[in-house]
């Protein structure tokens, strides 16, 4: 599948990368969110993103992406899996709100990680009954 991976730190985005291309799926990176929307743009479109929460000056940069790709009715089928070191309750909640699909803690559990990534890219890919 092709995954977008959005971390503005350089070490995670390698690494998501990484995990993702040992799985078999094509990946684009980005450290920023205006990059991360330039590649939502690009062909072909993405069936997942994976964001990093916490980017940027004002920490909230994963949430403005997730956000962004919610409110384009041209990115329903596209899944977002958020990544992030904070635990709290009210962060998880906040991204769920934001529009992820699946919200996992930092480190990753790499075989955790793939299997939520299948399930919600599965699930968003399926028409829904009208």
């Amino acid at each position: 599948m092709d995954v977008i991976a959005v971390d503005d730190d350089d070490a995670g985005r390698e690494l998501l990368r990484m995990v993702l291309e040992s799985a078999g799926h094509r990946v684009r990176t980005s450290g920023d969110v205006a990059g991360g929307l330039r590649l939502m743009a690009e062909q072909p479109a993405p069936a997942a993103v994976v964001t990093d929460l916490l980017m940027g000056l004002d920490r909230a940069g994963g949430y403005r992406l997730i956000s962004k790709i919610r409110s384009d009715p041209a990115h329903d089928a596209v899944a977002v899996v958020a990544l992030t070191g904070v635990t709290s309750a009210e962060d998880l909640e906040r991204a769920r709100s934001a529009g992820a699909d699946a919200c996992l803690t930092k480190p990753i559990d790499v075989a955790e990680f793939l299997e939520v990534l299948t399930q919600v890219s599965s699930a968003r890919a399926q028409p829904t009954a009208d």
